[in-house]
């Protein structure tokens, strides 16, 4: 039976500009499925697989690979084709010793940046929002769509409760335990990953935060070697202190 180009497909004039996606690809492309990051800022399994790792040149290769069980994301064995891939999470091939990590990238939007074994073991979260649940315990709730519950011993003074929105968690994976704490204040190192093309990928440390309230948004500045970038508040990831916590790719031009 034809594919219809409904909720199975996608029209490949309607992917996103990022994915790069050659003219002559073909009329559909596959359609990322809905899970931990949003479908229109994602890259879908076999889309990596096939597309940008170049390891099969047709679909249904590509298909028996990932439904054989050969790719984890963050350390969980992934089979589903259209499984969405997004910012920092960890890609393993473990069958040929090669890891990746999704990280934010001018005018490609998103990279596979390589990164050893070791660091394949974590990735960071950003707080996106903290929820009270029964009990009167916290939930972190992240970028990615994990969620981490923080028992609280009193609810009436959670002494528990060191983590804000936008911080950035270390945690390792796929067990999700807390290994460091990074504060979203000046002089920590974050990277910017959404907005003008020339600025995505940027990264540096903070000089300025602009917090607003209104219909003008909060804004962020981050500096290096003398250049200042200002951005929006919600598009600044911290992904450091003194220094990065992660491999970063290498901006050429």
């Amino acid at each position: 039976m034809a594919r219809t180009g409904s909720r199975k497909s996608l029209k490949r004039l309607n992917t996103p500009k990022f994915m790069q996606i050659p003219r002559k690809h073909g009329k559909y492309f596959v359609n990322p499925r809905a899970g931990p990051h949003p479908a229109r800022d994602c890259l879908p399994l076999l889309h990596i697989v096939r597309d940008l790792f170049k390891i099969v040149d047709v679909y249904k290769d590509a298909k028996k690979l990932i439904t054989s069980g050969n790719f984890m994301v963050d350390g969980k064995v992934v089979k589903d084709i259209k499984y969405p891939v997004g910012l920092m999470d960890v890609l393993s091939i473990e069958r040929i010793n090669k890891y990746y990590r999704v990280l934010p990238y001018p005018h490609h939007k998103y990279i596979l940046q390589e990164i050893s074994e070791e660091e394949s073991h974590y990735k960071l979260c950003r707080i996106n929002n903290k929820t009270t649940v029964k009990g009167g315990h916290l939930q972190l709730n992240l970028h990615d769509g994990r969620n981490i519950l923080l028992r609280v011993q009193d609810p009436r003074s959670p002494k528990e409760d060191i983590y804000k929105v936008m911080d950035v968690l270390k945690i390792s994976v796929p067990e999700q335990e807390i290994l460091k704490l990074l504060k979203f204040q000046k002089g920590n190192l974050a990277i910017i990953t959404s907005g003008l093309k020339q600025d995505v990928g940027s990264i540096g440390k903070i000089v300025n935060i602009k917090k607003r309230y209104g219909p003008k948004a909060s804004t962020v500045s981050i500096e290096q070697d003398g250049k200042s970038t200002e951005t929006l508040y919600d598009y600044t990831f911290i992904i450091g202190e003194d220094k990065s916590e992660i491999i970063l790719p290498k901006i050429e031009g």
